[in-house]
């Protein structure tokens, strides 16, 4: 039989194997700790370099402040005497150049008003010439007066009596027959078939449109001795209709002839 051989303490089939231990990691230089600290700075660096620069801000403002107040403080009596009379002479002259200003303001928003009304009231008279010289038409409240005269006895005297008292209570505007505009060089004569204003010929009946205050146009019109009286009275034997209208159109215009004689003044006449 073979041999035993006798055994010691028991060992372990495999011997353990050694851990290794890990090499130190080299410690990170300050001046690259310093590079990404700046490249990515924390809240406290940013805090912190807030208040750097507000401390300098305030230092310099300061320094400048102190600067300032040596250069007065410096001065004597007499010089700062001088300094606040410049001051003052500035603020004087500042001040009227202000008030120039305003004034030139006031000068041109008065002048433009002036102008404006200036104009308006030249369109106004213009507007009132040219009705008055029957160049353009007209409307307004007024009277047409019908003239109904089977005798044929109104002529141009009759005729003209009535456009005077017409115009005596405050007619503006007068138009016969719905084509002659009566103004103030219009002219009547002739009488029965011949009657004619400003050379054109009246046919009958005669048709008066007026334009003024309707009442007070009809009242004078049919006032006692007035044209109605007349018309209708035993030596012509005609009618008369009158008609107030609160909108009266007068649309025949005046031909204006040239003047013979007369010429615009060149300056108005002196006073004697």
């Amino acid at each position: 039989m073979p041999e035993s051989k006798s055994r010691g303490p028991e060992e372990p089939d495999e011997a353990p194997v050694p851990k290794r231990s890990r090499p130190a990691e080299p410690e990170e230089a300050p001046l690259r700790r310093l590079g990404r600290a700046m490249i990515r700075p924390g809240k406290a660096q940013l805090i912190a370099a807030v208040m750097l620069f507000l401390v300098g801000l305030g230092a310099v403002m300061q320094i400048r402040a102190n600067s300032a107040d040596d250069t007065y403080r410096n001065l004597n009596r007499e010089q700062l005497f001088i300094l606040l009379d410049g001051l003052g002479q500035k603020s004087k002259q500042y001040e009227a150049e202000i008030a120039d200003l305003e004034q030139k303001k006031k000068d041109l928003a008065s002048g433009a008003d002036s102008s404006k009304k200036a104009r308006e009231q030249l369109e106004q008279n213009l507007e009132k010439a040219s009705i008055l010289a029957g160049t353009i038409p007209a409307q307004g409240p007024g009277i047409r007066m019908t003239i109904e005269d089977p005798q044929n006895k109104v002529d141009g005297d009759v005729l003209l009596s009535a456009i005077e008292e017409l115009r005596d209570a405050g007619a503006e505007v007068i138009e016969i027959n719905n084509s002659i505009r009566v103004v103030a060089s219009t002219w009547f004569a002739g009488g029965g078939d011949q009657l004619v204003a400003d050379g054109r010929p009246i046919s009958r009946p005669i048709t008066i449109s007026v334009i003024g205050d309707p009442h007070s146009l009809e009242e004078a019109s049919r006032f006692r001795g007035g044209i109605v009286s007349e018309i209708t009275g035993p030596q012509i034997g005609g009618t008369v209709e009158i008609s107030q209208l609160s909108r009266l159109v007068i649309s025949s215009l005046h031909r204006a002839e040239p003047n013979q004689y007369a010429r615009p003044a060149s300056s108005p006449p002196t006073p004697r």
